[in-house]
């Protein structure tokens, strides 16, 4: 250390802490002398109104200090918004957070929407009166600049046209009178085009050329077509209304003429339908939103059945796309703990028209007496046989309970069948929508009949797409064909698309009704109705159908699918009705358990997929389509069913 540098620190201090004693001491000096000058000096006394105001706030009572429990003001603030309920969310989403809560052993709680007051309103404030100003129209608007009409077809006599009474019902256009054959049978004669339809859907977004990825395509949306619910379309070929000849016109003129007037005679109008086949769509689409309420809303979680059914998972690795994994899911009844077998209501549809002949038609009289002896209790029931138009065992009552009177007049009724007539398929299963459906029940028609519509509406696309968008699943159909040429894309299109499925009789005219005991018991004991299938999105799966059909004791759903080869799991949800009881399970299965399957799955799977573009293309017939449909099914080396018919 430097010796200089310390002795002149210490120098520094020294002379710093003398400034400061002496700074003190100064200021202690100044305050005592203001003290003794100031000690003399006196103030102004105070005003009367402020020694008034004094003596005034000494008279109040002491404040008093409380801590409020609320604040005012809070109260007149509106209040915070509700959460979100929890129908906002997509069903995918909702899967998925049930699925990781399940995943972390958490049950998971439904919020609940939080009920509070509604936020005041402010009125509007009241709009400002204006008076009112006399109108003044311009003058020049009812001048003709250019006439439109010649002078001398303007001079002409107005063309009066009669008024027609509006039947109820009746068709949108009449054809002309002589393509009406006289045998009743409607159309002969009249060329028949495929007219498109009413209300359509395209296939949006479906593969386009890169085959390879054709699988991983969009799934087709739902079936588009006419609504049903008025006067059906005859597809004809734009023919004149009015067929009236030379002569006939000049007879006309000259009875013009005459004083007495007589009515132009229009030309006939077909007859209209029975009052019981017409289809009040509001009430259907009434009755389809009671069934969605009941299965979706009224219970935010249902009761868990996955102790009463057993979930099969089988898989296989396509090996010349390893990138793909194809699996098949089975939800089948648990024999030893089923569910409760719920009450039906079931309508016997017998086809009873002339192609069917007497001695099919006795076997099939037969074999439904028979079906009616082995509904279950609490079943209800109608029995209806159609032709060109149709007629039911019960026509003042929807449904019968299963009694010894009401099968024995069923038996009376269809004893006294015979056939003869044409067959119009689309109208009697409109009919069935007329029956008053309770949500708690499902609803089953069994159509038993040649698969030939030949009267009414008998273009097979229109009756697919039609009936199937205005039932909406709400129906189940099944179909059996009596005889081995019986239309198979109309039963196997409309019972796919109807939560059915169908059969066909191949053997000998004497035996067309042994195949109605093995159909009817794929329905006989129902234990879960209008099922709806919900696939996490994290399972990154394709699947088919997406209509499922309803869980029976004797016939288990079957699901279909694709994902990544990589995919760990499939996780997916079932909601379902049991009566008025909601049932409702998230199942997640493992990939690492499930059953090694072969080809077939992937066979099956792109057979379920082309169905679903036959779908589409029956409801808006594409070329864009066919072509993606044609793509598909030679990447999957697959025949396209029922290709003739359905161009």
């Amino acid at each position: 250390m430097n010796p200089d540098f310390d002795k002149v620190s210490a120098g520094v201090d020294d002379g710093l802490n003398a400034l400061i004693i002496v700074a003190i001491l100064l200021s202690a000096v100044a305050h005592v002398g203001l003290m003794i000058g100031l000690a003399d000096c006196a103030f102004a006394p105070l005003p009367e109104s402020v020694k008034s105001d004094r003596r005034w706030t000494k008279d109040m009572p002491v404040m008093h200090v409380e801590k409020m429990a609320k604040d005012p003001l809070l109260t007149e603030m509106p209040p915070p918004p509700p959460p979100p309920a929890p129908d906002a969310e997509k069903p995918e989403d909702r899967v998925d957070r049930l699925a990781d809560a399940t995943a972390k052993t958490v049950v998971p709680d439904m919020p609940t929407p939080v009920s509070e007051a509604a936020p005041r309103v402010e009125a509007p404030p009241e709009p400002t009166p204006v008076a009112a100003a006399e109108w003044k129209p311009r003058q020049d608007i009812m001048a003709i600049e250019l006439p439109k009409v010649p002078d001398d077809e303007a001079a002409l006599p107005r063309l009066v046209i009669p008024k027609v009474e509006r039947v109820a019902h009746a068709s949108d256009i009449t054809p002309a009178f002589e393509l009406l054959s006289s045998g009743g049978t409607g159309m002969s004669g009249a060329p028949v085009t495929d007219a498109p339809l009413l209300s359509t859907k395209g296939l949006g977004g479906v593969g386009g050329g890169n085959a390879a990825l054709a699988h991983l395509a969009p799934v087709p949306p739902k079936i588009g077509g006419t609504s049903g619910g008025g006067g059906s379309s005859f597809g004809l070929g734009a023919p004149s209304l009015l067929a009236v000849s030379e002569a006939e016109k000049k007879s006309q003129e000259s009875a013009g003429n005459d004083k007495k007037k007589e009515k132009p005679v229009a030309a006939p109008s077909p007859p209209a339908p029975p009052p019981n086949a017409r289809v009040d769509e509001s009430k259907v689409v009434k009755e389809k939103e009671a069934v969605r309420v009941l299965r979706d809303e009224q219970v935010p979680m249902g009761e868990p059945f996955d102790q009463h059914v057993r979930v099969g998972l089988g898989a296989w690795i396509d090996p010349e796309h390893p990138k793909f994994k194809y699996f098949r899911i089975v939800v089948s009844s648990r024999a030893e703990k089923p569910l409760p077998v719920v009450s039906k209501d079931i309508v016997f549809m017998l086809d009873a028209s002339g192609s069917i002949a007497n001695d099919r038609l006795r076997k099939c009289r037969d074999a439904v007496s028979e079906a009616l002896r082995l509904l279950n209790t609490g079943d209800r029931f109608n029995v209806v046989a159609f032709r060109d138009k149709f007629s039911y065992a019960f026509p003042e009552a929807a449904w019968k309970e299963v009694t010894a009177e009401t099968l024995e007049h069923a038996d009376k009724w269809l004893g006294r069948l015979t056939a003869h007539g044409q067959t119009d398929v689309f109208r009697t299963l409109r009919s069935v929508l007329t029956l008053p459906r309770d949500p708690a029940r499902p609803v089953v028609a069994l159509v038993v009949t040649d698969g030939e519509a030949t009267s009414g509406l008998t273009r097979n696309a229109e009756i697919i797409s039609s009936f199937s968008e205005l039932n909406g699943g709400l129906i189940s159909v099944f179909m059996y064909g009596v005889k081995d040429t019986a239309n198979a894309y109309l039963m196997d299109m409309l019972t796919r698309g109807n939560r059915g499925s169908w059969a066909r009789h191949e053997g000998l005219r004497w035996s067309a009704a042994a195949g109605i005991p093995a159909l009817s018991k794929k329905f006989e004991r129902p234990v879960l109705s209008d099922v709806s299938v919900i696939f996490a999105s994290s399972s990154h799966a394709e699947t088919y159908p997406k209509l499922v059909s309803n869980l029976c004791e004797d016939a288990p759903i079957e699901i279909y699918g694709v994902c990544p080869a990589d995919q760990k799991e499939i996780v997916f949800q079932m909601r379902g009705l049991n009566g008025s009881t909601v049932f409702e399970n998230l199942f997640r299965i493992p990939f690492a358990t499930a059953e090694e399957l072969d080809e077939s799955v992937r066979r099956e799977w792109a057979t379920r997929r082309i169905y679903a573009l036959i779908a589409a293309y029956t409801a808006n017939p594409k070329e864009e389509t066919l072509r993606d449909m044609r793509i598909f099914a030679n990447h999957y080396k697959i025949e396209i069913p029922y290709e003739k018919e359905i161009k």
